[in-house]
Order: structure tokens, then C-alpha cells, then sequence
């Protein structure tokens, strides 16, 4: 099967069009305050009137409320929620959709310890609740990239992990051929001047799904 690629931080209704019609699964939508990416949920819901039940609709929130979340999950008719903050297994618990869970790694980071990290998620919840893994730098939209070696070890063991962190059009084919993940995800790689770029979405997503 062909590595199942996302786009995030979709703030139009033309960007979200490219990315589904390139073979794109999964969108995102940043609820995150503060973040460059943010969009509201009234803006959001027109994006997704436009394209509903034909992608998977993804929202991203970091160390917001539960309810918070819940209410944006519920108004959207969310598929999953991304959880990219400190989010515990308490939680967790507390969400009314799949989860995306997302961990933060060092570029060099602990392979053992990121097992360790993923196996303590995979006890607590049922795949109903934690659905995917998404492994991104620590730092998002700066240095290096996450050891690819160390990837394709994870995701050799779990067979539901999005990588993240770094990845353009010029490099895509490379890391999908490298570490074989279950998906992979891009924001500031498919951006000009901070904005989403529907001719690198085309080529993010074409050369990914064909790599």
C-alpha cells in the first residue's frame, strides 16, 4: 500500500481541493493559538463543507482545554484529533475522537525510549482511541531532520506511525523509500512566504505516493 500522506496547516478551500485531488488522505487544521497556521473553526468548517467525506478531516490542538477540543471535534465532525502538547493519558481519555498522537523527538533522539513512549500509550488505550503515532522534531519547522535510520527501526515495530519534521518535495521519495512509515505529514515544506503552495502540495504528495 502506498505511504498515506497529510497535509497540514490547510487554511483554503483551493489547497485542501489540491491535496485531495493529488491522492492526499488525511487534512489538517491548526486550532493551535498563537500558531502561524491557526484557523478558526467557522473558517475551517467552510473549507471542509466544501470537501466533506471524501478526506479524512484532522484538527491539531496543543495544551488546550479538553472541552475546548471536544466542542471544535463536535462543530467539524472531526475524524481525529492531533494532540501536539503534553497531553496525558487523563487526558486523553477525555477525548470524544480517535487521537493523533504526537511525539516530540530530538533529531538524534533515544530509539529505546521512544518505544518505551509509544508501548505506555498502547497499554492504556485501544486503537479506537489512539489510532496513529506522529514522531516530529521538538523543535517544529527547525533544525535538522529526525535520523532516518532510527525511524524505519519504529516503524518496523508499529506499523500506524505519520513522520514529520522537514520533509519538501525535493526529499520525500527519499525518506518514504528510507523509513517505509505508515504516513507522513507536511506543513512548512509545502508553504511559500508562509502560505500554502498548491503546486508543492501537488508534487509533495504525487512523488510521496509514488516514491
Amino acid at each position: 500500500m502506498s505511504v498515506q500522506v497529510k497535509i497540514c496547516g490547510i487554511r483554503s478551500v483551493m489547497a485542501a481541493r489540491a491535496a485531495m485531488y493529488s491522492g492526499a488522505k488525511f487534512l489538517g487544521f491548526n486550532f493551535v493559538p498563537g500558531s502561524k497556521r491557526k484557523i478558526t473553526p467557522a473558517i475551517a468548517k467552510q473549507v471542509i463543507d466544501e470537501i466533506k467525506n471524501q478526506i479524512k478531516i484532522v484538527g491539531v490542538f496543543q495544551n488546550q482545554k479538553a472541552e475546548e477540543v471536544n466542542k471544535i471535534a463536535e462543530f467539524l465532525n472531526l475524524d481525529y484529533v492531533q494532540l501536539h502538547g503534553d497531553e496525558d493519558e487523563a487526558f486523553i481519555k477525555e477525548m470524544e475522537r480517535p487521537v493523533i498522537k504526537v511525539l516530540q523527538l530530538d533529531p538524534d533522539f533515544d530509539i529505546t525510549s521512544a518505544l518505551k513512549e509509544m508501548n505506555k500509550y498502547e497499554q492504556s488505550f485501544s486503537l479506537s482511541e489512539i489510532e496513529y503515532f506522529l514522531l516530529d522534531r521538538k523543535k517544529q519547522g527547525k533544525g535538522k531532520m529526525l535520523n532516518i535510520k532510527s525511524i524505519s527501526i519504529l516503524c518496523k515495530t508499529n506499523p500506524k506511525i505519520f513522520i514529520a519534521g522537514g520533509l519538501t518535495p525535493e526529499n520525500v521519495a527519499d525518506v518514504v523509500r528510507s523509513a517505509k512509515p505508515f504516513g507522513i505529514d507536511a506543513a512548512s515544506g509545502i508553504e511559500t512566504n508562509r502560505l500554502e503552495d498548491v503546486e508543492k502540495i501537488k508534487k509533495f504528495t504525487e512523488r510521496a505516493i509514488n516514491a
